[in-house]
């Protein structure tokens, strides 16, 4: 199984992922540039990543996966 990224702006569809923790880091590397909070960004949870912005995923068979070229795996 891999993990579909899905921005609900329709902006940066189609990244695939290997695991739901590289989708976490990825967002937390992402909305770095404009993190206003207190903590650490890379401590937040992938609930509190996505809440961020406005992003959800999709657990995908691997074959599935093969039809995407963005692949972060």
């Amino acid at each position: 199984m891999k993990v579909l990224r899905i921005d609900n702006q329709d902006v940066l569809n189609g990244a695939v992922f290997k695991n739901l923790e590289d989708l976490r880091e990825q967002l937390c590397d992402f909305h770095s540039i404009d993190w206003q909070g207190d903590d650490d960004i890379f401590s937040l949870s992938l609930h509190e990543i996505m809440s961020h912005g406005d992003w959800d995923y999709m657990m995908i068979t691997d074959k599935d996966a093969d039809e995407y070229e963005d692949k972060r795996y």
